[in-house]
């Protein structure tokens, strides 16, 4: 069997991703990856003290292994600064009592 030798007309369209948390992330492992595209994997592994093959997923956008904060400390002890910004989607209805 040869691996390259693919029928990319039975591939199925991905769904689109659409969760704020996923796509949150989604730019963090961009930053990572703009951030050590010139690293070496001992290099990052110098540095963050991740295990090979937490770098590893961190390079195919693993996205489901990570957490929101563990990505920004990894992005901190990268010499990485994040900045976010917050915006309501809709007007919270003034009938509804916060929790």
């Amino acid at each position: 069997m040869n691996p390259y030798d693919v029928d990319y007309t039975k591939f199925r369209v991905s769904k689109p991703i659409t969760d704020e948390r996923d796509l949150l992330k989604l730019k963090l492992f961009a930053a990572f990856d703009e951030a050590t595209h010139k690293m070496t994997v001992e290099e990052i592994i110098e540095i963050t003290k991740l295990d090979k093959s937490d770098v590893s997923r961190l390079r195919t956008f693993g996205i489901h292994r990570f957490t929101i904060d563990r990505l920004i400390g990894i992005l901190e002890t990268l010499g990485v600064s994040t900045e976010m910004s917050f915006k309501p989607k809709k007007k919270p209805s003034k009938n509804k009592k916060a929790p």
